[in-house]
């Protein structure tokens, strides 16, 4: 069986959760300047800390929108690295300390809110079953 890859170009305007996307949220792109970055993540964190409404609604709002920052902020941490290893940012540069500073710090911010909304997933699945089950105990 031969699989098409496709391929979504920078420039493809956002349209959201489709068959093939498999993200509902919209994150920035690229690496941009230093400040610019700066503003993307505090955005993310404003939405993490409960400042701002989340983009998506629902049970697994948390868990999700964690996980897309989360990945956003890797994927910049990625590129940042490319970038010092292909000497076009220099180790000590203002991109290199973002990365080791509060790039590192909101990743950590974002994956202990992704394990929340995964928890908050599992105790609301179990009230489910107990429901269902009309008792306490809900596995026997």
């Amino acid at each position: 069986m031969v699989t098409k890859r496709v391929t979504m170009k920078r420039g493809t305007p956002y349209r959201g959760y489709t068959e093939r996307r498999v993200r509902s949220l919209q994150v920035g792109t690229g690496l941009p300047p230093v400040v610019e970055l700066q503003a993307e993540i505090d955005g993310y964190m404003d939405v993490l800390l409960g400042r701002v409404d989340a983009p998506v609604h629902g049970v697994l709002a948390l868990m999700e929108t964690a996980d897309m920052y989360y990945a956003r902020a890797s994927e910049i941490t990625a590129l940042i690295q490319r970038g010092e290893s292909d000497g076009t940012i220099k180790r000590g540069s203002e991109l290199a300390k973002f990365r080791t500073g509060e790039l590192r710090t909101f990743r950590e911010l974002a994956q202990k809110a992704s394990e929340l909304g995964s928890r908050r997933l599992t105790a609301l699945a179990t009230e489910l079953e107990r429901s269902k089950l009309g008792r306490e105990s809900a596995g026997g």
